[in-house]
């Protein structure tokens, strides 16, 4: 039985690409250096802020990442709800879930105190007990820390828990920690370097995401 599901939040919960691209390009910009696509952005977002604008700083200019950082976290800290809005369907999806005696929470690799903002302002107050984002407490994901907290937090196993993402990096997380995963595709990874993370479980549908939680649909990649 299912008693504890937990979210990543950019590219699962919402879709925060635009602002994430804005503002690392303006950061980028005050630098003198070349602006990205959001595509671009998108292959690099899930690992840490740091890890982003480390890769998005021209090689031959990496020395000089942490100054792309400092923009970037003032720039976002302003400019972080410009744009960012949840998925369609994806708060039914999380209320359905709750209504059904689940414990939902947020685990994300996004600062904390950035996490709590996008919840607070574009989720419904009180749907998530636990919102955790990045803090040097926890090793940040795929390292499992955060999960064995959360899990701990609730006094849940393992196997009473699952993840939903959208990254390699979520399906290693839950892997990690030994917790199913449920993975989807409206983020900001292709379905192959899901499937390349070793995923099991894929929709392209918010409404099914409830189910898919309470319901573990097996090893079936199509699900």
């Amino acid at each position: 039985m299912v008693k504890l599901c937990v979210f990543d939040l950019d590219g699962t919960l919402v879709n925060t690409l635009h602002d994430l691209t804005d503002s690392l390009n303006y950061a980028l910009n005050e630098c003198g250096f070349p602006t990205l696509s959001e595509e671009r952005v998108a292959a690099i977002v899930g690992h840490s802020v740091d890890y982003m604008c480390e890769h998005a700083t021209p090689e031959e200019h990496r020395d000089q990442y942490k100054k792309v950082l400092e923009l970037y976290r003032a720039r976002y800290r302003e400019h972080s709800l410009d744009r960012s809005h949840p998925y369609d369907g994806m708060i039914d999806a999380v209320r359905r879930i709750k209504d059904a005696g689940v414990t939902v929470a947020i685990a994300s690799n996004k600062p904390h105190a950035d996490t709590v903002k996008v919840i607070e302002m574009l989720y419904p107050q009180n749907l998530f007990s636990l919102v955790l984002g990045r803090t040097e407490k926890f090793t940040i994901k795929p390292a499992p820390d955060a999960l064995y907290f959360i899990m701990d937090y609730f006094g849940v196993t393992a196997e009473e828990s699952v993840y939903v993402g959208d990254s390699d990096v979520d399906v290693q997380f839950a892997h990690n920690a030994g917790m199913r995963c449920v993975s989807v595709d409206w983020g900001f990874r292709t379905v192959d370097e899901i499937l390349a993370a070793g995923a099991t479980c894929i929709t392209s549908d918010p409404t099914k995401v409830p189910d898919l939680v309470l319901h573990d649909p097996g090893k079936d990649a199509s699900c």
